[in-house]
């Protein structure tokens, strides 16, 4: 293929946001949702582009793919190096655009005829960008979260959609999940949207902190630093080492059986429902206020008695139960969990993974239930590392309530929002279920796989762009946007609780 030579500079992003002019033409056979270009000089993938459809009308089109070709071939490389070549070169980038869009009467249409071919393309100016995805300002229920790469937009999630129809954050470990969670969290406060973390690395305390560095770009992101000390409270089974925490614990005389046994670990319950029944009722009559201990004694007393093996594994458990101190005389009421208007954090650092399972099993539960006899208000929750508490494989006690939330939450007002550095180890049911994802850079071949069937609207470009984004840049998909779209995430206002540590000091 032949074409004009192109240019070995970028434009700026200042350039990108401003200009109209013509970059490339049409080429080759074009279909309906997307056409190849030769480009007159370098752009980046991802960059909007215009074309002019048979009616006039100015289409919005992304470039997705890029190729650059020249007639340096291996021949003249071969040469080259032996000295016995030139190494000019004549090239020109190709590329490969989606097809976005117009909108007319508030809707987005996609041209049912394809362009012409040697048609011209445009850049797109942001006019025609905000239009089209849809970037309005809506301070009364938009959460800011960044700027549309490489221009001035705001893009802003809608609250009310979040809350009604779930979010996923997905990111390699390292990519900046945790922070953009972080920017996600300071404007459900600064809205005061009732919400509540599952925290298993108590790093998301740090809210309650001003920023302690220099915003990045204040005027051009419009941040400051600011503290929601006052809105955060802090829930912890383990006060030792959550020192910030108050005190998480679950009355034993509010549970039933089955509960009980949920807390204890089994996964199959049905063996030993009648026997830890039989037990509870014994203790109750020599003491209305017994204790996890009266139930280990009785429990051993059956065994010995009857030579049921079911008591003695009721014992080993009750014993181990005993020891978490999660459950008291009295426990934490639902309503000091969740209150209007208002973050909770369940701090789970240094708690054993089973028993950060049972309290989110139990915690949990207790919010679908009063939510459904709307005793508790409407609630977004936000469940950190959610392959350990929903996983494809494996067992995990806390994996059908989350289930059951991702399905049916949205009818009573729990939205949800699932953060997982492992998406191919989150279950497909809970991740299908988010309408919104948060998608930063992603490298592992499963987890790629996982986001693609998982995202509509992601195109094989996007796929790929995903696996190269560098730190601070989420793809933003659903949350009311026509198309998929690419996020410069704004600086925090707040500290950033998810830091690395350094082995060695700097």
């Amino acid at each position: 293929m032949s074409g004009p030579p192109s240019t070995a500079s970028s434009p700026s992003s200042m350039d990108r946001s401003t200009a109209g002019d013509e970059v490339g033409r049409i080429y080759g056979d074009v279909g309906v949702g997307e056409f190849k270009l030769a480009l007159t000089r370098p752009l980046e993938r991802g960059e909007y582009l215009t074309v002019k459809d048979d009616r006039g009308k100015r289409v919005l089109c992304q470039l997705t793919q890029l190729e650059r070709k020249s007639d340096f071939g291996a021949e003249r490389a071969r040469d080259a190096v032996a000295g016995l070549a030139s190494t000019e070169v004549t090239d020109t980038l190709y590329g490969r655009a989606h097809v976005i869009g117009y909108r007319e009467s508030g809707v987005v249409e996609v041209p049912q005829i394809p362009f012409r071919p040697a048609s011209p393309v445009f850049t797109a100016d942001e006019h025609l960008i905000g239009e089209v995805l849809g970037l309005h300002k809506s301070d009364k229920t938009a959460a800011y979260i960044g700027l549309l790469r490489g221009h001035s937009l705001r893009v802003e999630l809608d609250i009310n959609s979040l809350v009604q129809r779930h979010l996923s954050v997905l990111a390699k470990t390292g990519a900046g999940k945790s922070y953009l969670v972080g920017v996600l969290l300071e404007e459900f406060l600064r809205h005061n949207v009732t919400c509540v973390i599952v925290d298993p690395h108590g790093e998301y305390g740090s809210l309650r902190y001003r920023t302690d560095r220099t915003p990045k770009d204040p005027e051009r992101f419009g941040v400051e630093p600011a503290a929601f000390r006052d809105k955060i409270t802090e829930f912890s089974p383990d006060t030792t080492l959550n020192k910030e925490a108050k005190p998480l614990t679950f009355s034993l005389k509010n549970l039933d059986p089955r509960e009980l046994l949920t807390f204890m670990g089994f996964t199959s319950v049905r063996s030993y429902v009648a026997p830890l029944k039989n037990l509870m009722e014994l203790a109750a009559q020599a003491n209305p206020d017994f204790s996890l201990k009266d139930l280990v004694r009785l429990a051993h007393a059956q065994s010995e008695s009857e030579g049921n093996v079911a008591y003695e594994a009721l014992a080993e458990r009750l014993e181990y139960l005993d020891e978490t101190k999660l459950l008291a005389p009295v426990g934490t009421s639902l309503h000091e969990i969740v209150v209007g208007g208002k973050m909770t954090i369940l701090n789970l650092r240094g708690v054993a993974p089973d028993i950060q399972e049972i309290v989110v099993t139990r915690v949990l539960s207790s919010f679908f239930e009063q939510r459904k006899r709307n005793k508790i208000p409407p609630l977004f929750l936000v469940v950190e590392e959610a392959h350990n508490y929903c996983p494809q494989q494996g067992q995990a006690i806390s994996s059908r309530i989350l289930k059951t939330i991702a399905s049916e939450g949205r009818k009573f007002g729990l939205g949800m929002c699932i953060v997982s550095q492992r998406p191919a180890r989150v279950d497909k049911n809970v991740l299908s279920q988010c309408a919104t994802q948060l998608i930063l850079q992603v490298t592992n071949p499963l987890d790629v796989k996982a986001i693609a069937q998982s995202v509509e609207g992601l195109t094989e470009g996007m796929t790929e762009m995903i696996q190269s984004l560098p730190i601070g840049t989420c793809l933003v998909s659903g949350g009311g946007f026509h198309s998929p779209l690419f996020c410069e995430v704004r600086p925090r206002s707040t500290r950033h609780g998810g830091e690395s540590v350094n082995v060695i000091p700097v």
